[in-house]
């Protein structure tokens, strides 16, 4: 098991709604094409503090600067296992909330995506609650945001 991270990235409306930045994978990623994803998320590598690698996956991933990603605040862990032909495979995602100034808009750096959204909640829910479009782990730790 190789532990992994996600920030859900986010906006905060003037009235107190919140909006989320949805990512689409590329379409020529080798795995989970062209599904939604959070737009900043990776391998845990050894060496690396959890808090530097969100400030490094964030730079690469999205084009957020050092700045921004160092306010990102952990929110926890969701562990979850996957059934694959070769068996059971247990993962672990630390979780990270990051707050984004409404006119900041995150730019693709890396090649692994083709797009960012920026998404109502309750769009999000219904994506999650009655399509397959998310990539099939991101929707536990979106659901653990909303």
């Amino acid at each position: 098991m190789v532990p992994r991270l996600a920030l859900a990235c986010y906006v905060e409306d003037a009235d107190g709604g919140k909006r989320l930045w949805v990512a689409r994978r590329s379409s020529t990623k080798q795995t989970w094409p062209g599904k939604l994803d959070h737009i900043v998320a990776g391998g845990q590598p050894f060496g690396l503090s959890c808090r530097e690698n969100v400030v490094k996956e964030c730079g690469e991933e999205a084009s957020i600067p050092q700045e921004l990603a160092s306010q990102a605040v952990a929110t926890g862990f969701v562990s979850y296992v996957s059934i694959l032909p070769e068996g059971l495979k247990p993962d672990v995602l630390f979780t990270y909330d990051l707050k984004l100034p409404p006119d900041f808009v995150p730019k693709p750096q890396d090649g692994e995506v083709e797009e960012f959204m920026l998404w109502d909640l309750p769009k999000v829910a219904d994506v999650i609650a009655h399509t397959d479009d998310y990539k099939p782990n991101c929707g536990v730790v979106v659901m653990d945001f909303l």
